[in-house]
């Protein structure tokens, strides 16, 4: 059974190992004093700033969605953190002198020192961001100089980016209104050719083509009929007769009446009268006179008006071949004018949705000239600071009043452990409760002899 010791024990003990108590609290606290007062000073300077990025009208350019408050503090902090920002600032400023060869160590101890907070919008004005810069450190001077030189290394990589981000866009709009130029002029010239070679097959000109149609419809009807009436006359000039006062009509008269005589004679005189005879050579005469008439009235007249009629026969006749063609050419345009318009409708369709693209193009191309040229007029009006950082006078920490408060007691409760363990390894008897543990009774017990005891 474990022995529990009383408060007048507990005292009686700390009275007995006073000397080794105060000697263990007494080293721990100037040590511990010792190692807090060494402890080097913590200051911190901190900036206020307000970043107006410049912003075209929404009617140049589309304005982006707001971002969230959590994402724009996100964004900013790891912007401001960045490593570029880090090393900018530790090369400007050497905050650690110690780390001058390990940048990396120098990068994580300057982001671990560094707190960005958001602080909102700037209420009535336009949007602006505005957050608090704060950097701690044991130089006065050197976290005043970090606090002002993050904000502004900051905005002047923030400048360039945006700078290059605008060329960039102005560089690619550019390469693209370039390209599409040369698609909307081979497009151009693709639909003035389909034009050229097509202007009359397409389907506004059907109405054309009709008409022209139905005029050499009605133009072969003319021209047939023209045909139709010169072979009539024709049939009717062959079958006409030499008229009486004319020299065939008096020759063929002259034969009928020598054709008569013979026949009178022969019947009178017989066939071997010498009037007969003579009649037979007058008859003959007269014939071959007629027939030669007759020739000569076929080829003076008759020949020369056939010849005419036949002449403008012809002419007629190769008028409607030619006028047949035109109305084959004229038909079968009307019969592609669907196939061609179908053609044309897709090139215009892509020469219309090409040139919509390129001046889209060149809208966008212009805006993003016009953001470059602000992004260059306002390189010096980024930010601004509200409130500049200063060079602390007082220190943040450490917090060496409650650092030697809590080394006191800490002192105090050395003390104590060291009274306590000296106690619980010495192995001296003090009373019977101590000799109980031996297992034989206790017969008598001798009080304490001495000056303490007579004073008691």
């Amino acid at each position: 059974m474990e022995r529990t010791y009383t408060l007048h024990e507990i005292a009686a003990t700390f009275r007995r190992r006073w000397l080794l108590a105060t000697a263990v609290a007494l080293a721990v606290a100037l040590v511990a004093g010792g190692v807090i007062l060494a402890l080097p000073s913590e200051y911190m300077a901190q900036s206020v700033v307000q970043i107006e990025p410049h912003r075209l009208a929404p009617e140049m350019l589309p304005a982006a969605p707001a971002a969230s408050f959590e994402e724009r503090m996100r964004t900013l902090k790891h912007q401001l953190l960045a490593r570029p920002v880090m090393e900018r600032v530790i090369s400007e400023v050497h905050p650690y002198p110690d780390l001058n060869d390990d940048l990396d160590g120098a990068v994580e101890r300057l982001r671990h020192n560094v707190e960005v907070r958001l602080e909102g919008e700037v209420a009535g004005g336009p949007p602006a961001l505005l957050f608090v810069v704060e950097v701690r450190g044991h130089d006065p001077q050197k976290v005043a100089r970090a606090a002002e030189l993050l904000p502004s290394i900051y905005a002047e990589l923030t400048r360039k980016t945006m700078s290059d981000q605008a060329h960039r866009l102005t560089q690619t709009f550019d390469d693209q209104v370039t390209g599409a130029q040369v698609g909307l002029a081979a497009l151009e010239q693709k639909l003035l050719q389909f034009k050229q070679g097509h202007a009359q097959e397409l389907p506004e000109s059907i109405e054309t083509n009709l008409r022209a149609a139905g005029r050499a419809e009605s133009q072969i009807e003319m021209r047939l009929a023209s045909i139709a009436d010169a072979r009539r006359q024709r049939t009717l000039v062959v079958s006409s007769i030499p008229e009486d006062a004319s020299e065939a009509g008096r020759a063929a008269t002259g034969a009928d009446l020598a054709l008569r005589r013979l026949e009178t004679a022969r019947a009178t005189f017989g066939v071997d009268s010498p009037d007969v005879k003579r009649l037979e050579r007058e008859y003959a005469s007269a014939s071959a006179r007629a027939e030669e008439e007759q020739r000569r009235f076929a080829q003076g007249r008759i020949a020369r008006h056939t010849a005419l009629l036949d002449q403008g026969i012809a002419q007629d006749q190769e008028a409607v071949r030619d006028l047949q063609r035109d109305l084959s050419f004229y038909q079968q345009r009307v019969e592609q004018a669907p196939r061609w318009g179908a053609e044309l409708v897709k090139i215009t369709r892509d020469y219309d949705a090409m040139k919509t693209r390129y001046n889209a193009l060149i809208l966008h191309a212009a805006d993003a000239r016009s953001a470059e040229a602000v992004a260059a007029a306002d390189a010096g009006s980024l930010f601004d600071a509200i409130q500049p950082a200063v060079a602390p006078q007082r220190p943040i920490g450490p917090a060496r009043t409650q650092l030697l408060l809590a080394a006191l007691v800490a002192a105090l409760a050395a003390g104590a452990a060291a009274a306590a363990a000296a106690e619980l390894l010495d192995s001296s008897l003090r009373g019977p409760e101590d000799a109980t543990g031996f297992g034989a009774p206790v017969l008598a017990a001798i009080p304490r002899i001495g000056a303490h005891h007579a004073r008691s």
